[in-house]
């Protein structure tokens, strides 16, 4: 089996410690990455559904980079909302982050993230940039 290396891009050293997960593994060509949410590096989080989404890819999208991926080469998406009725317009954002094709992707409603402002968190498989 090839070594799993993790990624924890400048900045998210304390979710690594205090949360106890890595923002990605890479194991091979793939790379895991842990469900990103829309949350400032102040721990803050915008209010509406549309501004958490377009958080929560901008931190997948550095964190895929940092990793030696990028957005062009997820496989798989999936998508947990605490409201299933805001995937529309969350979708309003999507096509700023994924303009070459859209991947695989899940999406499901559950009844809580692990902050109560979260209102999506978005997890992600890829492949390394070649």
């Amino acid at each position: 089996m090839s070594e799993v290396n993790v990624v924890n891009p400048p900045g998210t050293e304390a979710v690594y410690k205090s949360w106890k997960f890595a923002q990605a593994t890479v194991c091979g060509d793939r790379v895991e990455v842990a469900g990103q949410v829309g949350v400032r590096p102040d721990g803050t989080s915008p209010e509406t559904i549309e501004e958490q989404t377009r958080l929560a890819f901008s931190n997948l999208k550095g964190v895929l980079e940092a990793a030696g991926s990028s957005l062009d080469h997820v496989l798989h998406l999936t998508q947990y909302f605490t409201d299933i009725k805001e995937v529309r317009a969350s979708d309003s954002v999507f096509d700023e982050f994924f303009t070459k094709y859209y991947p695989a992707r899940t999406v499901v409603q559950v009844s809580a993230l692990v902050r109560p402002q979260f209102k999506l968190e978005v997890q992600a498989s890829a492949v390394l940039k070649k």
